[in-house]
């Protein structure tokens, strides 16, 4: 991470002129050219920020700014270079960031070979999860429309639920009847039964998320947490499959399908109390008949 420290010019909000933008932007141009530049931003001032503050199981957040301007970060790149060295050799070829004299630090990442024995694979393998979400700005922004269909929910928001809705939507839903069009439907949908629902906590469980130009879907599993773990809209998780069209720019949900699977034999719900575990029906029919 090569960090650029703040200034007096950079605390006071002073933005940089067109030639110094020029100057840092042909820079960044150079590092992407020789595929060294991963990541790369300014940040505002600390007067526009605050800080949280951690002593034990309490947080307290402080509004900037904040006095001590050194200790302060303006900006950063996250860089791929093979040593410390040849980091240092592109820093001195960058401009002045700064209308004053100023100071950058280099400083390496930990990767996963550094933490040793204590890096399962279990966490390896979590972790490579994360550094591939992370790397798909598609897939952040689907994840960031399903927290805020999540949140939604939670808050009983009917509009809210059906905010990032194509016209055309088509909802397959778990309560009947089997299918829904249209944004007015499914919001008609949830006012007629949130109101019976008890306090919960919408949870999804291991979402996927495949793009694919202006197409994309998502699937995973989804709860109600309930505080009555005994109440019968806590008592399964459901299958989710959520598909969506980049339309004008952003994207919205074309489909949406929420089911549970059934025992053929008995014609009952069969109901998926643990996401972990793939249990299935005895499908004997006698026993079934028993």
């Amino acid at each position: 991470m090569v960090m650029v420290k703040a200034s007096p010019s950079s605390e006071a909000g002073r933005m940089p002129d067109e030639a110094l933008l020029t100057a840092m932007g042909n820079f960044n141009q150079e590092l992407v050219d020789a595929g060294i530049m991963q990541a790369g931003e300014g940040l505002k001032p600390s007067s526009e920020g605050v800080r949280v503050h951690f002593h034990g199981t309490e947080r307290s957040v402080t509004d900037g700014p904040f006095a001590e301007t050194k200790e302060l970060i303006a900006g950063y790149w996250i860089w791929e270079v093979d040593s410390i060295d040849e980091a240092v050799r592109w820093v001195r070829r960058c401009p002045n960031p700064m209308m004053e004299d100023s100071d950058i630090d280099i400083r390496p990442i930990f990767g996963m070979e550094d933490f040793g024995e204590t890096m399962t694979e279990e966490l390896r393998q979590q972790e490579a999860d994360l550094v591939k979400k992370i790397q798909s700005p598609e897939e952040a922004e689907l994840r960031r429309a399903v927290k805020r269909w999540s949140d939604a929910l939670e808050a009983k928001d009917c509009d809210g639920l059906v905010r990032d809705y194509a016209p055309e939507v088509v909802l397959y839903g778990a309560i009947p009847p089997y299918k829904f069009e249209g944004p007015e439907k499914i919001r008609e949908l949830w006012q007629n039964c949130l109101p019976n629902f008890p306090a919960f906590e919408s949870v999804f469980h291991n979402m996927k998320f495949h793009v694919a130009g202006e197409v994309a879907f998502a699937y995973g599993l989804h709860s109600f947490r309930t505080e009555d773990p005994d109440h019968p809209a806590g008592k399964s998780w459901m299958r989710v499959t959520i598909g969506y069209e980049r339309q004008n720019g952003a994207w919205k949900v074309v489909h949406e399908h929420v089911s549970l699977p059934f025992n053929p034999m008995t014609n009952q719900t069969w109901l998926i109390e643990d996401p972990e575990v793939m249990s299935v029906p005895d499908y004997d029919p006698d026993a079934c008949a028993s």
